[in-house]
């Protein structure tokens, strides 16, 4: 018996991954109402990938409370992980230099609403992409994972995860011509990482002046690439990250040519330095007088 197995698996070996996208649980056993955290993982065998992208389906007898991207080995996010379908959690990322092992790629909250046997599982779309230059798609394991949800049993059990008070990381927006992506004009281009719990969106604003409080502006959601309307290029441009959990890091784009108005704002504030300085003279010269008069 033993050699025919033998035999068998020379002729049959096990499929061969380059990488393997997979669910970790502590315990397949849940209560209704209770809420827990699944981390997905990727691990790569004998290859180096760089970029992932795909989608998560969770049944309707689980319902999705949040997202955690902390502890995340993607430092760019194209599509952070975001349930634009219910029940569908999309997400596609970058790996720059390519990466080799094991990691975390987010964290999934969830809570049980119903007894069942639930089942999360990967779209179709879901690949990983060999560090290749090429974009060739690595060969995939994709194990689902099972879940045996109970009925509930006494106060159900819940999670505590760290807030995030981290604002997300320092970025440089910068203008392009539009032809590159196929628009008219000039372009703005940016993009900003935030390794806990993730870039929520962006917002800009513009003023001729710099060194504008951040409250004081009437903030604009936009994306990338954001084309530019008329006056943008003499005006200051704020483009604002926003993570998740509401903290903010704010670029300033300067203006690209001559503008009228800033320079007037400019003459304003050196004429207002240079009376300054006239009263302050006067001021000193009017005391020196008094002085040598007294004398």
């Amino acid at each position: 018996m033993r050699y025919f197995l033998l035999g068998f698996l020379l002729l049959f070996p096990a499929p061969s991954f380059s990488a393997t996208l997979q669910f970790v649980q502590q315990s397949s056993e849940v209560r209704v109402g209770d809420t827990f955290t699944t981390e997905l993982l990727l691990y790569t065998d004998a290859d180096i990938v760089n970029a992932i992208e795909g989608s998560v389906h969770i049944p309707d007898t689980l319902s999705l409370v949040d997202i955690h991207l902390s502890g995340s080995l993607v430092p760019l996010w194209i599509t952070p992980p975001t349930e634009n379908v219910e029940g569908i959690i999309s997400f596609a990322g970058m790996l720059p230099g390519g990466y080799y092992g094991a990691g975390n790629l987010f964290t999934l909250v969830l809570r049980a609403v119903q007894k069942s046997t639930a089942t999360i599982s990967f779209g179709n779309d879901t690949k990983v992409y060999l560090n290749d230059g090429k974009g060739t798609t690595a060969t995939l394991a994709l194990p689902a994972l099972t879940l045996s949800i109970q009925s509930s049993v006494g106060t159900p059990r819940s999670v505590s995860l760290e807030k995030d008070t981290t604002p997300p990381e320092s970025f440089t927006p910068v203008i392009h011509s539009g032809e590159s992506f196929g628009l008219e004009g000039l372009v703005l281009v940016f993009v900003a990482q935030d390794k806990n719990s993730g870039i929520a969106r962006y917002d800009i604003a513009r003023s001729y002046e710099r060194n504008v409080k951040e409250s004081d502006f009437s903030w604009h959601t936009i994306e990338s690439p954001y084309v530019l309307v008329a006056g943008d290029s003499t005006r200051y441009l704020y483009v604002r990250a926003v993570d998740r959990e509401g903290n903010t890091r704010v670029a300033i784009v300067p203006p690209q040519t001559f503008s009228f108005i800033a320079f007037m704002l400019a003459w304003r504030v050196l004429l207002l330095a240079g009376a300054v300085i006239a009263v302050i003279l006067s001021l000193w010269w009017y005391k020196r007088s008094r002085d040598v008069r007294a004398v």
